[in-house]
């Protein structure tokens, strides 16, 4: 019987001492990069852990004096190395790959169009709730 209150109680303060944690459910991106332009990018997070969302690169071209869009969607996520990792596919068709250190830092942007790959970096901020 000692032996059984002394489990319960240990039990009890190690679910005391680690309280719960909370499930991520939004995470943001936000940088600029070195091209001038912006990315900003938005995922939810499901209870599976599944990410889905959609992004945009945008700007202007000083030689051409117009403003540009390009929206993009992610289907997948991961993390490794105090970096999150999105990969989607634009709108028109080209595949891309957002890496961002957490919280802030680093950014870098790739996407590939007719096998040659682009790669934009920068600096940038993750927010998670």
């Amino acid at each position: 019987m000692k032996c059984l209150l002394a489990l319960s109680a240990t039990v009890l303060l190690m679910c005391q001492a680690s309280p719960a944690v909370a499930q991520v459910s939004m995470i943001n991106v936000s940088g600029k990069l070195s091209d001038g332009s912006f990315i900003t990018a938005t995922v939810t997070v499901g209870k599976t852990g599944q990410i889905t969302g959609t992004g945009v690169l945008y700007g202007t071209n000083p030689a051409a004096n117009t403003n540009y869009k390009y929206p993009f969607v992610i289907s997948k996520g991961a993390t490794g190395q105090g970096k999150l990792i999105l990969t989607g596919q634009m709108t028109a068709g080209p595949a891309v790959t957002l890496t961002a250190v957490v919280p802030n830092g680093p950014i870098v942007f790739s996407y590939v169009v007719g096998g040659k790959t682009y790669t934009l970096t920068g600096q940038g901020t993750v927010t998670v709730k």
